[in-house]
């Protein structure tokens, strides 16, 4: 009598968790829209650490196609560290670090809860020539959308308000109701593109866009990017501030 043979046993090796370490980057989403560059390594998703996750590759995956929001991402460069919200995975081949290579990113510090995550917001870092810079919030506005004309002043976009201007004053002239279809359309239009129209009223100026932050407020924006650049001069802020001095005047 023959005896069915047992098949064996087989293991799938599984890698233990471990930073991931970017590679190839230049020409993606990613270094277009968030300035992340290769050698960039993610330590952390939703700010939770590394060694508490799997693989951040496939973390982040599952988790922008199962819920369609941006996740925030932690990443250390040049020995610094910050965070930004990105809605496009980490490209296949980032390597992740194991041994050593991942023991020096054991020291930093990127637990956050989800609460204080939400407080956040991507933030684009602008510069000039000179180191001129100012920032802006990649967050869309409630006025842009409910008060388009008034967004255009404050963002001194004065061909788009002088168009829209013009269209709604004719449709006006014409009917009512066509005015007000007008001036819905224009509503619709600038809430969508309003951040785009917001950068391209910064760039006007001869600014750039440097850097890509998640931070509280425009004020800890800046401070995340004097770290990796101590010469830009911010309009609305003061460097003594920035430096952490106590003054006992505002800063004209």
């Amino acid at each position: 009598m023959v005896q069915d043979k047992v098949p064996e046993q087989s293991f799938v090796e599984v890698a233990p968790p471990g930073p991931l370490k970017l590679v190839k980057v230049k020409g993606t989403a990613l270094q277009w829209d968030y300035f992340l560059q290769a050698d960039d390594v993610i330590i952390a998703v939703n700010g939770k650490h590394w060694s508490q996750i799997g693989s951040i590759e496939s973390t982040v995956r599952t988790a922008l196609e199962r819920t369609g929001r941006p996740i925030l991402a932690t990443v250390v460069r040049d020995k610094n560290m910050f965070s930004v919200f990105v809605s496009k995975p980490f490209p296949k081949g980032s390597l992740v670090l194991s041994g050593d290579e991942a023991q020096e990113f054991r020291e930093f510090k990127t637990s956050m809860s989800i609460e204080y995550v939400r407080t956040l917001s991507n933030y684009a870092i602008l510069a000039n020539g000179e180191n001129a810079a100012d920032v802006f919030e990649m967050r869309k506005s409630l006025l842009a959308m409910i008060f388009p004309p008034l967004w255009l002043i404050g963002r001194r976009l004065w061909e788009p308000l002088a168009a829209f201007t013009c269209a709604i004053l004719t449709a006006f002239v014409i009917h009512q109701f066509l005015g007000l279809m007008i001036y819905l359309i224009m509503c619709v239009y600038v809430g969508i593109r309003q951040v785009p129209l917001g950068l391209l009223s910064m760039q006007r100026e001869g600014m750039r866009r440097r850097m890509v932050f998640a931070a509280r407020d425009e004020h800890d924006a800046q401070l995340i990017a004097l770290r990796f650049n101590e010469k830009l001069q911010f309009k609305f802020t003061s460097r003594e501030k920035s430096d952490g001095l106590a003054i006992d005047v505002e800063i004209v």
